[in-house]
């Protein structure tokens, strides 16, 4: 990046510091309301911050202050740039743009010479660009992904919109749609051999490392539901397991034994089992049969109801899926 564009944190909503040096000092002499008038009528009359583009002899450019629309051959800078630039054919291009080199746009220099500039893909404030033939991920420099990149030996057709922010709005529905034909536009056939690079990627902050699959809905749900059933069916087992340790809990501490006196019973052991086995069935009862038989169920038919039922259409709003978006 050139001295003269300087990253700034803040941008004057009249910036009038790239205007000739007497326009800024007959500025400066005014009282502020007035200066801010002749500021917007600087900006409106000359331009101001509009630089000059560079087109080439096989372009055409239809321009108003700083907005326009460049017709020619894929370049994303100097003439020697882009499949243009190497002279192949199979590469028109359309580019529009607005605000051309963004925040340091300006129509004359320090020596208050009219600038020519490039266009730039990294500096430019806001751009729609359409392409024949390009390198489009090493133009806008952005990561693989799952998809893979363009290359130089590997061009596709492109369309790329790049702005500080971008929005799709629609009034009914969007849809992002691949693979639509059998053959690209360079003439390659797209065959079902390697299917992920007809995928769509959401990438934040361009880093790919942390990419991952994404989710379908319907089938979590049947898997959810499914390991709910597993669980619920360890729960019946484990009343059941509980239920027979009491019944053998019972039997231990009230059993007896044949005495050497006449082969009569011997009374059950009051002091020690009799106890101890009361006072585990107690236990038992309270911490695991009662929660197990009352809580567990409630718990389960709640983790359905809220994240996984659509009863009656009435979807809850902890409902895991979408009831607008859907992927494939």
């Amino acid at each position: 990046m050139s001295d003269d564009c300087k990253r700034v944190k803040t941008k004057a909503a009249i910036d009038i510091k790239d205007l000739p040096k007497e326009v800024q000092k007959k500025i400066a002499a005014l009282p502020e309301a007035e200066a801010d008038i002749l500021g917007i009528a600087a900006a409106d009359g000359d331009q101001f911050d509009a630089p000059n583009l560079m087109i080439l002899p096989n372009e055409r450019l239809i321009k108003k202050g700083n907005a326009s629309i460049r017709f020619g051959k894929d370049r994303t800078t100097n003439r020697f740039t882009g499949f243009g630039g190497k002279g192949q054919s199979h590469c028109a291009a359309i580019d529009i743009v607005a605000g051309t080199r963004g925040w340091c746009a300006k129509k004359r220099n320090k020596k208050n010479e009219e600038t020519v500039v490039n266009p730039d893909f990294k500096l430019d404030s806001a751009r729609v660009y359409i392409s024949q033939k390009a390198d489009v991920d090493t133009y806008f420099g952005l990561v693989k992904g799952a998809v893979g990149n363009t290359s130089f030996e590997a061009p596709r057709s492109t369309v790329a919109l790049k702005a500080d922010t971008v929005r799709l709005i629609a009034r009914e529905n969007i849809k992002l749609v691949t693979r639509t034909d059998s053959f690209n536009s360079q003439g390659g056939e797209l065959s079902n051999s390697l299917k992920k690079s007809y995928g769509i990627n959401l990438i934040a902050m361009n880093d790919d490392e942390g990419l991952q699959s994404m989710v379908k809905g319907e089938n979590l749900v049947e898997c959810l539901e499914g390991i709910i059933q597993m669980i619920t069916n360890l729960a019946t087992i484990v009343e059941n397991k509980l239920q027979y340790d009491q019944d053998f809990f019972r039997a231990v501490q009230t059993h007896t034994h044949m005495t050497a006196f006449y082969g009569s019973e011997s009374a059950p052991d009051f002091k020690r089992t009799m106890m101890a086995g009361v006072e585990c069935a107690v236990n038992e009862t309270l911490n695991c049969l009662v929660p197990q038989m009352l809580d567990a169920p409630l718990d389960t038919a709640g983790v359905i109801n809220d994240y996984l039922s659509n009863g009656g259409g009435a979807k809850s709003k902890k409902y895991i899926l979408s009831l607008y978006n859907k992927a494939n």
